[in-house]
């Protein structure tokens, strides 16, 4: 799933959550006020009506309507505290997987089963091969040159290589292949570098449309496809017990005496990694 479909669904997820609460406070709200409106109406019927039981029903009405609005109240208070539960979770998810992203740059690369992929950076492997066929002397350079090109191309905001199209009932973005860019790419330079090209520009429309600029992710080469936090942890944990008895920690900070965030937890595991085993160049 990619990132800013990861997204799109958590933050529409939260936001159906918020609607649902957002309704019932409304409809709490509703109820409370047609029970004060009753109260009201109660209050100038016994004004008028000095009868003894019909004061005693009219007190019992009352007493149970306070109870109820009371009872409004507490609900109304707790539909809040859910609401910032949930939205402190949230946040504590995406620190939690930011700080993997930046730890495990370093560590992890695509010859491990997860690491950290690079969304809208031109793949150089296809480049580095076409130039050592067509430049056998002085490849190495030429390839620089061309990798270094056409990143500023994808990397470029004004060029806007798509079409929308219907793909299985949806209408979505997809790249134009008539665009001139792409179609001289492809005439002189071959399928593998044009599909590189193409699938750099495919990630950064969807990782960072108006920005264009290459944005880290966890990710699974395996399945080449965005790595969950679970499975990243769960990595992590059998490397350490790999590389020696190790011992995941509790949910614990001992220093201070509290409890431990996910980040602080995950911070602990990646220094444990560092020291471990030997930092590793993005290839």
């Amino acid at each position: 799933m990619k990132r800013a479909q990861f997204v799109a669904e958590q933050n529409a997820k939260l936001q159906q959550r918020v609607k649902e609460l957002e309704k019932r406070e409304a409809q709490i709200d509703l109820e409370r006020k047609s029970l004060l409106i009753e109260r009201e109406k109660l209050k100038a019927q016994s004004s008028t009506k000095h009868d003894y039981i019909s004061t005693i029903q009219i007190d019992a009405l009352r007493k149970e309507l306070e109870e109820k609005v009371d009872e409004l109240q507490s609900m109304d208070t707790l539909n809040q505290t859910l609401i910032l539960k949930e939205h402190m979770s949230n946040l504590e998810l995406q620190d939690a997987r930011k700080e993997l992203i930046n730890g495990l740059q370093d560590i992890w690369n695509d010859q491990d089963l997860f690491g950290i992929k690079r969304m809208g950076e031109v793949d150089e492997k296809p480049f580095k091969g076409v130039c050592l066929k067509k430049f056998p002397n002085d490849w190495e350079v030429n390839a620089a040159e061309l990798i270094s090109l056409w990143q500023a191309n994808v990397s470029n905001p004004i060029w806007h290589p798509f079409k929308t199209e219907f793909v299985d009932g949806k209408l979505q973005e997809v790249i134009d292949k008539g665009d001139s860019k792409l179609k001289e790419l492809r005439s002189v330079w071959g399928e593998e570098v044009y599909k590189a090209v193409a699938d750099a520009l495919l990630e950064l429309n969807d990782y960072n449309s108006s920005g264009r600029y290459v944005v880290p992710e966890l990710w699974n080469f395996n399945e080449r496809r965005k790595a969950s936090l679970k499975e990243v942890i769960k990595y992590m944990i059998e490397e350490l017990k790999t590389l020696k008895s190790y011992i995941p920690p509790e949910l614990w900070n001992f220093n201070e005496g509290r409890k431990a965030s996910l980040k602080e937890v995950i911070k602990n595991m990646i220094e444990e990694l560092k020291t471990l085993k030997p930092l590793k160049r993005r290839r």
